[in-house]
């Protein structure tokens, strides 16, 4: 990968207009201005089917950041948030100095700043925000959630492509309360983006999302939930005993969830059957178990690439579990091909999965083949070096290209990866276990902080998209 580095002809040029950091309008101003430093653009090369545009030192540091790839006609935005790529936190965003809450409130800023620069990046690529079909965003407070809608709804018009929302514990950068990731196509004839808002679909008029996609092959369905009856426990509180007379939630709410999925998917002329990759929050590890039980009853023959993480809240306080899936159509001409890789069996909950020009893995665990969480005693001996979470990247990035081999593609063509830690102070060893392995090469990721990973002691999980067309 490191080809990408020493590649000639890397093409420097001014991005939105030639606006620099002198011309970050203040914090006061009506409209937040999207400045950004030059950006690197680098060309595929030979095998490799992604181009990056990329932040060589992001905020400074030594991270070669791929904020957006492009791959065949898809452009992925990975990890956006309110800050300046080269600059670090910048004034438009954080507010007048010494008085951050005067003018527009805060967290309008940063979504406004946001959706700012990803329109301008979409343009970019000869697409925008009426061809996107899928938006990923992470949360640390709900009032970030309501002022990202006002600013999303502002900018995406009336439609807005299947989303998910999820409260954690941060973000990747201290100051963000927002992380932002979306998927969209490049207009062209084979690639019309076609809402689905199946009768009697739930959507949230706060929020407005359409509850799946179609394009050419591919549906893309927003994060599900359970139905609000099955919410709480339908059975009323009588005798001592009640509590073992009804369904334990998390079975029952993701019964549910299934359900209510199948009808959308139904509408959108597919099934579970075929889901390729499917992403899955929970409150609380606990939950896992029996979430996989049920989970595994739908898709025990025919599995999706799964990534199952805990999180800290969703739109319902009462709710326990919401799923985001990528699909094929009913008789679509690419076909769901199940990955079996040589990595260990407790290193993920299903294989991954190819489907035509992607291969989807599952979310991975720093598992080693002895059945052991890797860099336990050697991170807790040198924790100076950050080594735990660089030996346990180092694994997921073993278990990563054991995929890549098996379905035929490689690291070069990585679109995204979505990364889950611990705790961000464990970061740095991800980096530094990515330079170590694959020098400059961009590194095209979004990060979140989440509550307790399933295996213990692990700080890092991974989910990888690769790009094989």
């Amino acid at each position: 990968m490191t080809d990408r580095e020493n590649s000639s002809g890397l093409a420097r040029r001014s991005f939105l207009g030639g606006a620099t950091l002198a011309g970050v309008a203040s914090a006061i101003a009506p409209r937040v201005a999207v400045a950004q430093a030059p950006i690197v653009v680098a060309p595929p090369v030979p095998n490799t089917a992604v181009t990056a545009r990329t932040a060589e030192r992001l905020a400074g540091a030594t991270v070669n950041y791929a904020y957006a790839t492009k791959a065949g006609p898809f452009v992925f935005l990975n990890g956006h948030e309110g800050y300046d790529f080269e600059a670090g936190v910048i004034p438009t965003v954080a507010g007048a100095p010494g008085f951050p809450a005067y003018g527009r409130p805060g967290y309008r800023r940063e979504a406004d700043f946001i959706f700012e620069r990803m329109g301008q990046i979409l343009k970019s690529f000869g697409t925008d925000f009426s061809h996107a079909v899928r938006l990923d965003q992470y949360y640390t407070d709900a009032d970030a959630v309501r002022a990202y809608h006002l600013a999303r709804f502002a900018a995406l018009g009336r439609y807005v492509p299947p989303s998910t929302s999820i409260i954690t514990d941060r973000c990747f950068g201290a100051k963000s309360t927002i992380t932002t990731s979306m998927v969209a196509v490049v207009p062209g004839p084979q690639w019309e983006v076609r809402p689905i808002y199946p009768e009697g679909a739930r959507v949230s008029p706060t929020s407005g999302y359409a509850p799946a996609v179609a394009v050419n092959d591919f549906i893309f369905a927003a994060g599900t939930g359970p139905e609000e009856k099955d919410m709480i426990d339908p059975n009323p509180p009588q005798g001592p005993h009640r509590r073992w007379g009804s369904q334990l939630p998390i079975r029952r709410q993701t019964e549910s969830t299934l359900q209510r999925l199948e009808r959308i998917l139904k509408a959108s002329g597919t099934s579970l059957a075929n889901c390729l990759k499917a992403q899955v929050h929970v409150a609380g590890d606990e939950n896992f178990p029996d979430f996989l039980d049920v989970w595994n009853e739908h898709f025990g023959a025919s599995p999706a690439a799964l990534a199952v993480t805990p999180a800290k809240g969703f739109a319902s306080v009462e709710m326990i579990v919401e799923v985001t899936c990528i699909m094929l159509k009913d008789g679509a001409t690419r076909k769901k091909e199940i990955v079996r890789a040589d990595i260990p069996q407790m290193a993920s909950y299903s294989p991954a999965v190819r489907a035509g020009e992607f291969v989807f893995s599952p979310g991975l665990l720093p598992i080693q083949h002895d059945g052991t969480v890797a860099g336990l005693a050697q991170g807790d001996n040198f924790d100076g070096l950050c080594l735990k979470s660089q030996l346990q990247a180092n694994v997921i990035y073993d278990h990563a290209e054991a995929i890549a081999k098996a379905a035929g593609t490689s690291m070069r063509n990585l679109a995204r990866i979505d990364y889950w830690v611990s705790d961000i102070r464990e970061f740095p060893g991800v980096a530094m276990a990515w330079s170590g392995r694959y020098g400059r090469a961009p590194h095209p990721f979004a990060c979140v902080v989440t509550p307790k990973l399933p295996a213990p002691g692990a700080t890092v999980m991974a989910a990888f998209w690769f790009y094989a067309g």
